[in-house]
């Protein structure tokens, strides 16, 4: 009987420290997996809306070899860069999703920037990145920068451009830029943080070929998209 009762009492026990071992491992994985979402699913989910500049019969500035057309790479990036904010927890809007432009009929640049203005006051974001390529008399410009039209968006234009002269600037061409302030309809968005990316000199036939490659264009997104959500998460 005593040997009866003593395997009972082991059984009972080894049960117990089985359970008490099952509800530490949950707790620890739960704990896990909520520092998980909160460093890639910001709450509350913020919101970026991506410009992906010209499109239709605006083709922007013209690769100098190819002759590959702006508005076919900012729509490119742009894209990409929405796939990253999407997959970090982002709620990415786009002006565009075409290589159509922003309004039918006949084109009308008014009418255009203003449908892309509408967009943005629409769902009021949390950010605003707007995708170009940049053209310059130099051929041997190259490079990516920063350019922004308000003081609320000067903090981010300058985040932004930091990490750009880091990541991408310094390593491919020894140099760095100060992000541009002026006047630029896409970016004046009175309290919203608004910005102009002019990603490469299609005027460069180096900057052309990196752009112009998929795999530089997701390295370039993604530098991008870390940089803005560095900015939103220390401004929440």
């Amino acid at each position: 009987m005593f040997k009866v009762i003593k395997l009972k009492t082991i059984l009972i026990t080894a049960a117990a420290l089985v359970l008490a071992a099952v509800i530490v491992l949950c707790c620890f994985l739960g704990a896990r997996k909520s520092k998980t979402a909160t460093v890639f699913s910001p709450l509350p989910k913020k919101t970026v809306v991506i410009d992906a500049g010209h499109g239709g019969a605006d083709p922007g500035v013209t690769g100098i070899r190819t002759g590959v057309k702006e508005s076919d790479l900012n729509l490119k990036t742009a894209l990409v860069l929405g796939e990253i904010f999407l997959s970090a927890g982002y709620h990415p809007v786009q002006t565009r999703k075409t290589e159509e432009s922003t309004v039918e009929g006949t084109f009308d640049k008014s009418a255009d920037m203003e449908a892309r203005r509408e967009v943005i006051k629409r769902f009021a974001p949390d950010a605003v990145i707007s995708l170009h390529m940049n053209k310059y008399p130099d051929a041997s410009r190259r490079g990516v920068q920063v350019f922004y039209t308000t003081d609320a968006s000067k903090d981010l234009a300058e985040r932004l451009q930091k990490h750009l002269n880091q990541t991408m600037n310094v390593p491919t061409l020894n140099r760095e830029f100060e992000p541009i302030c002026g006047d630029y309809y896409i970016a004046d968005n009175e309290s919203i943080p608004s910005v102009i990316i002019e990603c490469a000199f299609l005027s460069n036939p180096i900057d052309e070929a990196l752009i112009t490659n998929a795999d530089y264009r997701l390295r370039l997104a993604s530098e991008i998209q870390v940089a803005v959500a560095r900015y939103l998460t220390e401004k929440q």
